[in-house]
């Protein structure tokens, strides 16, 4: 358990990073169906973002402030000291992308089931470029279906970078629940589930690139 002096520095830090994602990049939320607006995070949830930049977790967190959410981070991200120490202060989880270690997998469920906090993950892995939706990676179906709760896309449209003087928006999906498995949670159930995902985050880009469309040219220059 945290102390109150580490709570206070995380509060102190988080709060410092939020604002000055707030001040170089102005990071605005838009929702597929805005009355649903009141019902994401009302529970413990798994967000499940695109993945385009470091700073990701960080526009995440800054709009949803009043919320305790948890970010998954690669694992080797931790290697690192100085990185392992603004990660853990910043509430992330280190998560193995082989799989050769599920200690993440049960951090996240007791943040989920027991501490009522919110899981943020992004199922590509690494970095997409130019838009692209890279494939996902099945860890995020087997959370949900192990922890059977809510899950909320975010689609992060970019580009990082404040001297274009252009904001970063965000489209929020409805919560929803993955589909009951039929023959048991195996490996063709988690498939099927990741594929669906993968395929509801490219309709929210195509959402996104809809109602502003140059933002689409602007990624295929």
């Amino acid at each position: 358990m945290k102390n109150v002096f580490t709570k206070c520095f995380d509060a102190v830090l988080k709060g410092l990073i939020y604002c000055l994602v707030h001040l170089f990049f102005r990071p605005k939320l838009e929702f597929v169906d805005p009355s649903q607006k009141e019902k994401i995070l009302s529970e413990p949830s798994i967000l499940v973002s695109n993945h385009i930049w470091h700073l990701d977790g960080m526009v995440i967190g800054s709009k949803f402030f009043s919320k305790k959410i948890c970010h998954m981070a690669a694992k080797d991200r931790f290697a690192d000291k100085k990185q392992a120490f603004f990660f853990r202060h910043m509430n992330c989880i280190p998560i193995d992308r082989q799989q050769l270690d599920t200690s993440w997998l049960y951090q996240a469920l007791d943040k989920l089931k027991k501490q009522q906090e919110h899981i943020a993950i992004y199922p590509e892995g690494r970095h997409g470029h130019d838009g692209e939706i890279l494939p996902f990676h099945s860890g995020i179906t087997t959370i949900a279906a192990l922890a059977q709760v809510p899950l909320v896309m975010i689609y992060i449209d970019g580009p990082y970078n404040w001297l274009i003087g252009r904001r970063i928006r965000l489209l929020v999906s409805s919560p929803f629940y993955l589909d009951a498995p039929t023959k048991g949670m195996n490996a063709d159930y988690i498939g099927e589930q990741t594929e669906k995902l993968h395929t509801k985050m490219l309709e929210l880009q195509a959402k996104m690139w809809e109602k502003y469309p140059e933002r689409r040219k602007s990624k295929n220059k």
